[in-house]
């Protein structure tokens, strides 16, 4: 997979976010430009976290922010799905 740059995939803020935060928001918008579909499982926090050129506690948080936005729906032992939102 290629690495995911952060910069291609967030809009230019004066104030600086946290790490996850620009994870949380290039993934978002990755899903709205549909790289996944509702419905559809995202790779491991593991390949995520290498993709992205972060750590998988980054990931996670990011991850978690974006459960809690209704957009990702976690399901126990079978992984991370996009929401139907």
């Amino acid at each position: 997979m290629n690495n995911t740059s952060l910069n291609e995939n967030i809009f230019f803020s004066p104030q600086k976010q946290t790490l996850f935060l620009q994870v949380s928001n290039a993934l978002s918008q990755l899903i709205s430009e549909e790289k996944w579909t509702p419905g559809e499982m995202l790779p491991s926090e593991t390949e995520l976290a290498k993709e992205f050129s972060v750590s998988q506690g980054t990931m996670r948080r990011a991850l978690n922010l974006l459960v809690e936005k209704g957009i990702l729906i976690r399901r126990q032992g079978r992984g991370t799905f996009v929401s139907d939102f």
